[in-house]
């Protein structure tokens, strides 16, 4: 079996490498064309342990290979016309590893038609700034795949990569509604994310209590647009009571204080990486909240901070 990790971050380089070495499949990294001929080893390592593996010598390519039987999707989708191309050149199924809003659903199976299968990642990582050594978690949840349609074109390779995830370690299986589970467990607390990011670090939004409200209101406002969209994890709508003013300060103050690198991981990716895409991200989150005629106050206010 040959996989196409588009996108060779830490999210994506956490599942090559590991379905490299432990899936028994081959693995190939679609980058940015300036990136194809870097020959720098892809390095990953567990934050439990320091255990450290690599591909010393991956494969980089501008365009998804023909002989790719599946892609896994480490990239946003919010820029379409950038995936087009790349995406193109094949006719695997594309597993999308990050969260669409049903507007960006709907346009990449516009796009890409029944190809594109939903997925929620059990992998948290970022990439070391010094050596770009990819630093990952694994929480005791399995990676989520839209189940394929039966008989449809990609249904065995797409079986087939749950069954190489799960070997690699990474423990996955096919689940109906993925596509809808996932926006709406994230519209619950994705907010805690972005009032990270207008704060820019986790002392200053402790500090701030006009944030720590807004992100309680916001949290509270997607828990109630997360049931008009599909059904979020049973733990999602508890956000709002863990986005609490009380609540941020107990369990973030206690994660800073047992798990620094957590805290790190936290404002580097919800608080800088994903900038740009919380923007795309609240206002898809207003047009949502005001098509169901919901409340939409605090995402308004979210959207003009950032």
């Amino acid at each position: 079996m040959h996989v196409a990790v588009f996108g060779a971050g830490a999210l994506g380089g956490v599942y090559g490498v590991r379905l490299a070495l432990h899936g028994g499949v081959d693995v190939s990294f679609v980058v940015r064309p300036s990136r194809v001929g870097s020959t720098a080893p892809i390095v990953i390592e567990t934050v439990r342990k320091s255990r450290r593996e690599a591909i010393e010598s991956p494969v980089r390519t501008d365009v998804v290979p023909p002989s790719a039987d599946v892609v896994l999707l480490a990239v946003g989708t919010e820029d379409l016309d950038a995936l087009k191309l790349p995406l193109g050149a094949s006719e695997a199924p594309i597993v999308v590893l990050t969260p669409m809003l049903p507007k960006d659903w709907a346009r990449m199976r516009s796009t890409f038609g029944e190809r594109v299968l939903a997925a929620m990642p059990n992998i948290i990582a970022y990439a070391r700034k010094d050596d770009g050594v990819v630093r990952y978690w694994t929480p005791p949840t399995p990676t989520l795949i839209d189940e394929p349609r039966a008989g449809s074109a990609g249904a065995d390779a797409v079986r087939e990569l749950a069954e190489a995830l799960s070997r690699a370690g990474l423990r996955a299986r096919l689940a109906l509604g993925v596509h809808e589970k996932n926006p709406a467990t994230t519209v619950c607390f994705i907010a805690i994310g972005m009032v990270l990011s207008i704060a820019g670090s986790v002392p200053t939004l402790l500090a701030d209590e006009t944030l720590l409200t807004l992100a309680t209101r916001a949290c509270r406002e997607g828990a109630r647009l997360s049931h008009r969209i599909g059904e979020p994890e049973p733990w999602a709508p508890l956000a709002p009571a863990l986005a609490a003013p009380w609540a941020l300060r107990t369990w973030l103050g206690a994660l800073d204080r047992l798990s620094p690198e957590a805290v790190f991981y936290a404002e580097e990716h919800f608080g800088r990486k994903l900038k740009e895409q919380h923007r795309v991200m609240i206002r898809e989150m207003i047009e949502l909240a005001r098509e169901k005629g919901l409340p939409h106050e605090a995402f308004d206010e979210l959207a003009g901070r950032l």
